[in-house]
């Protein structure tokens, strides 16, 4: 029954809503800003032709 209290008091820990207060300065938040770009960016790429070819086999 402790590690369950226990990990719940974490999971609520981390669950800060992407405002870390941290010794680095920032460097989290800014860590995560570029990454969200990254992935953002990402997804707006068109899929290749020949993996739509492949995906047309399939069907």
């Amino acid at each position: 029954m402790g590690d369950e209290k226990s990990a719940k008091t974490k999971r609520e820990k981390k669950d800060d809503g992407g405002k870390r207060a941290d010794k680095s300065g920032g460097r989290v938040s800014s860590v995560g800003r570029a990454l969200r770009t990254v992935y953002d960016e990402t997804l707006r790429e068109d899929v290749p032709d020949d993996f739509l070819d492949l995906l047309g086999k399939l069907s």
